[in-house]
């Protein structure tokens, strides 16, 4: 019984905190038990890797905040944008939608979540006030939390946003992507938005 449960808390952290979205990871764990650890200590944390870039056009010099918004078409993250949106129209001199792919995703899957993540991107896009610079768009695969920052970094943003998460059980034990960017961006962070008017 300790070798099926060490394995399955050694998935449940992979699964969950780790990025790596697939179950199968749940069966995997769960028949290797204690050997699926080191598994996790060497995969656990691949770095991020950007996967694609289009890059806006230059909007000339600008004095205004350079902001980085996580997209993932959830509902959340689209609060966050529309109100960011709204906030900084007229006040922003650059503007980057970033989205993360999984980093289990593998042969055709790999094209399909790329293209998936490349139409989420463009429609939010294409949805923005024309006031606010043309944005940069950003695909990269691997943990939500560590490409966000690495994006974050990259871009030198003065300010981050995402999607406020985690009203589930699983979020309140082990986290959400929302809480550990809060507890490891360096930078200003904006979590969520606030209720469409």
């Amino acid at each position: 019984m300790a070798w099926l449960t060490v394995g399955l808390l050694a998935a449940a952290w992979f699964v969950i905190r780790a990025g790596h979205r697939h179950r199968m990871w749940y069966v995997v764990g769960g028949f290797l038990g204690p050997l699926f650890i080191p598994i996790v200590a060497e995969r656990g944390r691949a770095d991020a890797a950007v996967v694609e870039v289009a890059q806006g056009p230059p909007s000339g010099p600008g004095t205004g905040l350079k902001v980085a918004v996580g997209v993932d078409g959830s509902p959340d993250s689209d609060r966050a944008l529309r109100t960011i949106a709204r906030a900084l129209t007229g006040t922003a001199s650059e503007l980057v939608l970033i989205t993360v792919t999984s980093p289990d995703a593998v042969g055709v899957d790999v094209g399909v979540e790329q293209r998936a993540a490349r139409r989420t991107l463009d429609e939010r896009a294409d949805a923005l006030p024309d006031q606010l610079p043309p944005p940069t768009t950003e695909i990269l695969r691997g943990h939500p939390v560590d490409a966000l920052l690495a994006a974050a970094e990259s871009h030198d943003v003065d300010l981050l946003v995402v999607g406020r998460h985690g009203h589930g059980v699983r979020e309140r034990l082990l986290g959400s992507v929302a809480e550990e960017l809060a507890r490891r961006s360096s930078r200003a962070l904006l979590l969520g938005g606030l209720p469409d008017r």
